[in-house]
């Protein structure tokens, strides 16, 4: 199965010195799963706190963030096993589209 893993995060993480580290801080606002996705599908929206999302493909795929994100296999592609962190606009309702790509 070809899912596309989201986990969004409303901050980033501190050390213990209050020094930023390159990881959202946990636990995480929300996880979601696009399951298999064949033909462009969307993500529920990303929660209203939510300023950044990690997302990981189990499989090629293309994606597409936005209010009504359509994904399509032109454009913005990861590879099998990627994982990537994108910033979104907190509280806009913004989706994460994805299909599944080669």
């Amino acid at each position: 199965m070809a899912d596309i893993y989201i986990t969004e995060y409303a901050e980033i993480a501190r050390d213990r010195l209050d020094f930023m580290i390159a990881a959202g801080k946990e636990p995480a606002v929300a996880e979601q799963v696009v399951a298999n996705p064949a033909a462009s599908a969307q993500s529920s929206a990303f929660n209203e706190v939510t300023a950044f999302i990690m997302v990981h493909a189990q499989a090629a795929a293309h994606i597409k963030i936005g209010t009504n994100p359509t994904a399509a296999v032109t454009a913005h592609r990861m590879g099998a096993g990627e994982t990537r962190f994108y910033g979104v606009p907190a509280g806009k309702g913004y989706k994460l589209a994805a299909i599944n790509g080669a």
